[in-house]
């Protein structure tokens, strides 16, 4: 009798968690230089170090990844002073992303191979997900801009983000549970 194979998901799913954060920790470092550069550089370093960590082993560690890969982009918005940052929305559906797919990895076992038909479905639920993010925080990019005397405008922008927003944390808190339910 053959060994059973071991499951890659779990190991998949933490790199691609970790090209992610990677992503989202390099990003700032390009909008500044000097010596707020090597201290982001730093600070970059030690999110990727504790994203890499929440994605493959402690996932524990989860939140103070996001925490410290958010206070690095906020500490570039910060030196931008009142300017809108136009890759907000991508910042934002990356950490999304970044934590479903190491949610994901920490939910996945490597002794147990998921169906083709949970990880399809699976997938789309989080690709859907990270594009939806990306869809609100356009629109709030948009509300911000447009002209203080609009005011329907800027409602018809912030209810149709509050409904997305709503939408998203719906489908992100929806239990994940792939048992077969009870009849």
């Amino acid at each position: 009798m053959p060994a059973p194979r071991r499951a890659r998901s779990p190991l998949a799913l933490g790199l691609a968690a970790t090209v992610v954060a990677a992503a989202l920790a390099l990003a700032p470092l390009a909008q500044v230089s000097g010596p707020l550069r090597d201290l982001l550089a730093w600070v970059a370093g030690f999110g990727l170090v504790l994203a890499g960590a929440a994605a493959l082993r402690a996932g524990s560690l989860l939140g103070p990844a996001l925490v410290v890969l958010l206070a690095e982009y906020t500490v570039v918005l910060a030196g931008r002073g009142d300017h809108v940052d136009a890759a907000a929305p991508l910042i934002g559906a990356g950490l999304l992303l970044y934590a479903e797919l190491a949610s994901w990895a920490r939910e996945a076992s490597a002794r147990v191979g998921d169906e083709r038909p949970v990880l399809v479905s699976r997938t789309i639920v989080v690709a859907a997900s990270a594009l939806a993010a990306l869809g609100i925080g356009v629109l709030v990019l948009l509300a911000a801009a447009l002209p203080a005397g609009d005011g329907l405008a800027r409602l018809a922008v912030g209810v149709a983000a509050a409904i997305g927003t709503l939408a998203v944390v719906a489908v992100v808190a929806r239990p994940t549970s792939t048992r077969a339910s009870r009849r």
